[in-house]
């Protein structure tokens, strides 16, 4: 009821303010009374109401409709393409900032009035409409694909995420707001940049030509009606894409988009059926031979050793800033050591990082499913899901974005995947930040012990009694 009136409420100040400017128009007229200066607005909506009962108009408006959209899909597909290039090649990069920054400056006059002397009257809006767009949609998606999270990226990188997938579920995704910016803008430039070409180039069909012919007969009434009309469809042409990349925005869904299955099987299993036995266990360690690591100068680690067995849960504890997270970092290979070894005679390895790098456009299922799509079918990971969403108490929301959720339940949706993932090796920093101590408990008993078996895990805690309640044994640096 609150909305039906709230809406109400807009639509009428909507309203006062069209009948305002009407108004204001309607004394403006009776003021000046030069009907070949301002029209009176009665004269004009008469001529604008005759204009829509004619067959002409619909046929000079849809030439105009198509042209601002094939400038808008030109622009759109080139700028994003060269966006991409300019990500992937550095060279790419310089080689177009001179050109965009060109175009950028450039007044759409000029633009037209070049076009004029290479194309026909009909290519000419086309062309103008996609040199002025065209800047605007590669700056910006430019702009996304640079400011893409690295901390995705770096959690693609150690699950193995195939690189369609990274550019379907992090790259796309996250340069979502502005390729939408980019559309919504060009929607209207388009129609700018396209009339104004119509005007001088004078194609058989167009509204701007239609423009040019009311001004050179001075039929003020039908000028006006026209820019009438011209304001009218650009609106509802800006409204149309805008509804249009509507799909483009974070929400809530249900089932999944990693796996193609439209059908989830409820497969109800008891407890031993979904214990970890992806692999048999490995007869190897890792380990960290004197390794020296800096950052900016400052030095981390010097000369740092550590042997992670295998089979057994390693804690790593000291004061923050000693290296900690650096040393997972050296062992999931998203650092290198400025000097000394890190043997890892593993390919693959699951990290519960710090924060919790949930992708916020997915649901539970979906963050965990995108980390096992490539290393098991349907069925098992289905059923695997399932089970450990169900033993971290998240089932009710298994289809709930991660904004949606708390700092706790985040952190046990990081922990699930970490869970699940079929590495040899599993790094655990901080794995019960947030969670309250009965929360904790339960964890460990329906899931830690389970998914910790046939692995080497090395577990980063600032809690004495968890060291000793998990771990075979304690580093102290």
């Amino acid at each position: 009821m609150k909305k039906i009136k709230d809406d109400t409420f807009i639509s009428i100040k909507k309203a006062g303010v069209v009948l305002f400017w009407l108004i204001l128009w309607q004394i403006g007229a009776w003021i000046v009374n030069l009907p070949l200066i301002l029209p009176d607005p009665y004269d004009v909506i008469v001529k604008l109401f005759e204009l829509i009962g004619t067959k002409e108009f619909y046929k000079d408006a849809a030439y105009t409709i198509y042209r601002c959209i094939m400038g808008m899909i030109i622009s759109f597909v080139l700028g994003g393409g060269f966006a991409l290039l300019s990500k992937r090649y550095s060279f790419m990069r310089s080689l177009l900032s001179p050109a965009v920054n060109f175009l950028k400056s450039t007044s759409v006059m000029a633009i037209i009035i070049y076009a004029l002397l290479l194309l026909t009257a009909n290519q000419v809006p086309v062309f103008v409409c996609f040199m002025m767009c065209f800047p605007i949609v590669y700056i910006n998606i430019l702009s996304g694909l640079d400011n893409v999270k690295k901390e995705y990226l770096e959690m693609a990188q150690v699950y193995e995420i195939e690189r369609r997938d990274i550019m379907r579920f992090i790259f796309l995704p996250s340069i979502a707001p502005e390729i939408k910016a980019s559309l919504v803008i060009i929607a209207g430039l388009s129609w700018k940049s396209v009339v104004a070409a119509e005007v001088l180039s004078v194609p058989t069909h167009s509204m701007g030509y239609n423009l040019l012919n009311a001004k050179v007969y001075f039929e003020t009434d039908e000028l006006f009606s026209w820019i009438i009309a011209i304001v009218l469809f650009s609106y509802f042409f800006e409204k149309l894409v805008v509804r249009l990349i509507s799909f483009l925005d974070e929400k809530s869904y249900g089932g999944t988009k990693v796996f193609k299955k439209e059908v989830f099987k409820n497969v109800e299993t008891d407890k031993k059926d979904c214990a970890y036995t992806f692999f048999k266990g490995y007869q190897e360690d890792v380990a960290l031979s004197d390794v020296y690591k800096s950052f900016d100068g400052q030095k981390v680690l010097e000369d740092f050793s550590l042997v992670v067995h295998k089979d057994q849960v390693t804690a790593l504890m000291g004061p923050s800033g000693k290296g900690k997270t650096t040393i997972l970092r050296l062992i999931a290979g998203l650092e290198k050591p400025d000097m000394g070894e890190v043997k890892r005679p593993y390919e693959k390895v699951s990290y519960l990082f710090q924060e919790d790098r949930l992708l916020p456009w997915l649901n539970i299922y979906d963050n965990i499913a995108l980390v096992l799509k490539n290393t098991m079918d349907f069925e098992e990971a289905n059923m695997r899901i399932r089970k450990i969403i169900k033993d971290m108490g998240l089932e009710p929301d298994m289809n709930k974005l991660p904004s949606q959720l708390s700092g706790g339940m985040r952190r046990r949706v990081a922990m699930a995947r970490a869970f699940l993932y079929p590495a040899e090796i599993l790094l655990l920093d901080e794995p019960f930040k947030g969670l309250d101590e009965e929360l904790r408990e339960k964890i460990i008993s329906c899931c830690f012990t389970d998914y910790i078996k046939n692995r080497g895990v090395l577990l980063v805690t600032h809690r004495p009694g968890e060291a000793k309640d998990l771990a075979a044994r304690s580093i102290i640096i």
